[in-house]
């Protein structure tokens, strides 16, 4: 061999070691458990799955996860978490001949206690896990618990609470690792406001690109892990749990870094620029928080996100401010100063704060102005008019006397839900007097009625919806049955006699109109539209198909 070639090998060895270390790609596993239940004598908890849940979402997302190697499991018992295990092991073992390096990462949220994971009444000992996790033949194992006293498994051999600095920074590793969202003696809590648990959130928010200070594009275990021990201790020391110490132990060696995401694997991307400083909140159209982070100025931060619509609140000592971004797939939006524009803070009062306390953290953020509407109820009367036509003659002995009569009045129940700012669902009943007339004549006096009611099951969209619109035009479309009742009755005399029809058709409403938003608790709103519906089998007050416009106004009441 020449002298050049044994230089070109030692220059390959020194500069590309992957290249001799790495057969192949390397493959990741994922398995995540959520447990709300703990036993009877535990309070549920109410985002333990779907913090399971949001973990295989980021990871199938920027994480390289395919969708056949991952595990997802609401609420199994220990049976079936350990059928899982297995299952994930021999899965493990089946691909590790096919590629250069295999991870598995085990994701648990749920209850526990200084002894165990609890999945019901039963309880899976910290013990067993580590046994169960050393038996999969994955070069990398990383197991992360968000539960109280979860710091506990790190007793075992010897781990500690502290911050952490997981690996080196070349690119090759082996070993394993636990993440706990608290030490052995702590709580571990969960956030109404956030819609999880602090651990969950911070961790998920910085393996979106929160955590990168790098500024490589990629979030690394150690990044991942020390943004959320940070914004975790920080966020939960003032709760009544007191404050939340992450905890971790690993075991890792050799030549690499645990890379958790990629920001260059998303579809699309948000880009916060150097300009821009303070605590960000990025949330989905759901009105999902997706996001968390303190951005100083000077950095660029760039989260990887699912295509969709995102309203981002940027919080600073004065003001708060609020921008919206629309993201398709391949977009990279860049948000700048100018895209954001400022809003009041909606009002509120923290329990147990004096006046003149000072400002309190996520004062108002949920729903900049108080105008959001996502996942609220609403409560609607209506009232209107209804175009059918006239349709009923006066019958004997009442054929030409004094009349009293009322037409085509409506009146209408709504109840609706947001599932999104710009969607709502809603069921409607309503009743439209198409004719109800008095007649007094010289032989008697007839009453008589013709009255169509409908129950409407639909939807609202909104295309313009904004957190922070008053005015909201939608189009609107429901299906149901209608139900017309016809009475009558006459007395000549002494003598009275009255009959009562009721038949039934079926049918549907296409409309819109215009909600206008008061304030957070109350709405009108005007709304047309036109019935369609089936004749009737016979005909009521001279009809069989009473299909008309109807205009009507409302007024709403609005909770959640």
């Amino acid at each position: 061999m020449s002298s050049r070639i044994r230089i070109l090998i030692i220059i390959t060895l020194i500069l590309f070691p992957s290249v001799v270390t790495a057969a192949g790609p390397a493959r990741r596993f994922v398995l995540a458990a959520g447990a709300n239940s703990g036993g009877p004598e535990r309070v549920p908890l109410r985002y333990a799955v779907s913090d399971a849940e949001l973990f295989v979402n980021v990871l199938m997302e920027m994480g390289g996860v395919e969708l056949s190697d991952h595990l997802l499991l609401a609420e199994p018992n220990l049976k079936e978490l350990a059928a899982a295990l297995r299952k994930m092991r021999d899965q493990v073992s089946s691909s590790s001949d096919d590629v250069g390096r295999t991870e598995i990462l085990f994701y648990y949220s749920g209850h526990a206690d200084e002894a165990g994971l609890l999945l019901g009444e039963e309880r899976l000992s910290y013990q067993e896990l580590r046994r169960m996790m050393d038996t999969v033949p994955a070069d990398v194992r990383i197991t992360v618990l968000d539960a109280c006293a979860s710091g506990a498994i790190t007793r075992i051999k010897g781990g500690q609470r502290r911050q952490a600095f997981l690996v080196d920074d070349s690119s090759d590793m082996t070993g394993y690792a636990f993440l706990t969202s608290s030490s052995a003696d702590e709580v571990a809590q969960e956030s109404d406001q956030i819609g999880s648990s602090f651990f969950t959130h911070y961790l998920l928010s910085g393996m979106r690109g929160a955590a990168d200070v790098s500024s490589d594009g990629k979030v690394s275990l150690t990044e991942a892990y020390e943004f959320a021990f940070h914004e975790t201790l920080a966020s939960t020391t003032e709760t009544r749990g007191g404050a939340q110490h992450p905890a971790y132990e690993f075991n890792l060696t050799g030549t690499g870094d645990v890379v958790m995401t990629d920001l260059r694997e998303t579809s699309a991307g948000l880009l916060l620029t150097e300009e821009l400083s303070g605590r960000f909140f990025v949330r989905n159209a759901d009105r999902q928080l997706v996001a968390e982070l303190f951005k100083p100025k000077g950095r660029a931060v760039e989260l990887g996100l699912e295509p969709g619509k995102y309203t981002v609140y940027l919080a600073q000592e004065e003001e708060l401010l609020l921008g919206s971004s629309m993201l398709r797939t391949g977009d990279r939006v860049v948000l700048r100063p100018a895209d954001f524009q400022s809003v009041e803070r909606e009002p509120a009062t923290v329990r147990g704060t004096r006046p003149g306390a000072g400002p309190v953290a996520h004062q108002g953020l949920g729903n900049a102005g108080g105008l959001s509407v996502a996942r609220r109820h609403r409560f609607e009367l209506l009232m209107g008019y209804g175009d059918s036509g006239e349709t009923q003659s006066l019958q004997f002995p009442c054929s030409s006397q004094l009349t009293t009569k009322v037409e085509d009045v409506l009146g209408a129940f709504s109840y609706a839900y947001w599932v999104r700012e710009e969607l709502a669902v809603h069921v409607t009943f309503s009743g439209l007097v198409v004719q109800a007339r008095e007649s007094v004549g010289s032989l008697g006096t007839c009453n008589t009625a013709v009255v169509v009611s409908s129950a409407l099951f639909g939807i609202r969209y909104y295309p313009f919806a904004t957190p922070y619109s008053h005015l909201r035009p939608y189009v609107a479309a429901a299906v149901g049955p209608y139900i017309g009742v016809e009475s009558t009755s006459e007395m000549v005399g002494f003598t009275n006699e009255s009959k009562t029809r009721t038949l039934g058709s079926f049918g549907g409403r296409l409309g819109g109109g215009l909600d206008i938003q008061l304030s957070r608790l109350f709405m009108v709103g005007f709304g047309a539209g036109y019935n369609f519906m089936d004749d009737f089998r016979e005909s009521l007050g001279g009809k069989k198909n009473f299909g008309a416009a109807d205009f009507s106004i409302g007024f709403s009441i609005l909770i959640g």
